[in-house]
């Protein structure tokens, strides 16, 4: 599964080597473009089984948790994960929307608090966090996100400093030897 899910992210030029500016702002050498693969119905199919073995394996879920992924790059995946499992889901906004009901958190969580979360991509963890206090703020447990790639820049760090393990399918290292390249 692994080495067909960076095979994926290589031919679909979802993983570029030059230079490249962050929205976090700085630079890195290389650019993981998670929206080409999660948007390839084969790499989507791919990763919301690796994702349900994850949870089977390690038993990440509760009958009654709730998954929930971060807008954007969470959308697909929490969506392809819970037609895998046949389980609703919750999209985080990212923001309560000013208008309507002014939710963050879009869809209907569990019976239970916990809550497990999806995202394509970590750098520094920082929307991740952002997701669990939010979470957290409303009562809800979060101990454990899956990500697609961990780009092996500070950001399972950074959420196990709030008490949540980061699960990868891949590293940048996975993506460069795919690529047959050097880090």
């Amino acid at each position: 599964m692994k080495d067909r899910l960076a095979a994926y992210y290589i031919e679909r030029g979802a993983f570029l080597e030059g230079r490249f500016e962050l929205t976090g702002g700085g630079t890195s050498d290389f650019y993981v473009d998670g929206r080409l693969i999660a948007t390839y119905p084969p790499a989507l199919r791919l990763i919301a089984a690796g994702y349900a073995r994850l949870i089977a394996e390690h038993d990440l879920l509760d009958d009654d948790g709730t998954l929930v992924g971060p807008a954007l790059g969470g959308v697909p995946i929490v969506t392809a994960l819970g037609l895998e499992l046949d389980r609703p889901f919750v999209i985080d906004r990212g923001k309560a929307k000013g208008h309507g009901r002014g939710r963050r958190f879009e869809g209907s969580f569990g019976e239970g608090p916990r809550c497990l979360l999806v995202e394509d991509l970590i750098t520094s963890g920082s929307t991740l966090q952002d997701t669990v206090r939010a979470l957290r703020e409303e009562g809800r447990e979060v101990d454990t996100a899956l990500v697609t790639v961990d780009r092996q820049e500070g950001g399972p760090a950074a959420l196990a400093a709030i008490g949540v393990t980061v699960r990868a399918l891949l590293t940048q290292a996975d993506l460069r030897a795919a690529a047959g390249s050097n880090p």
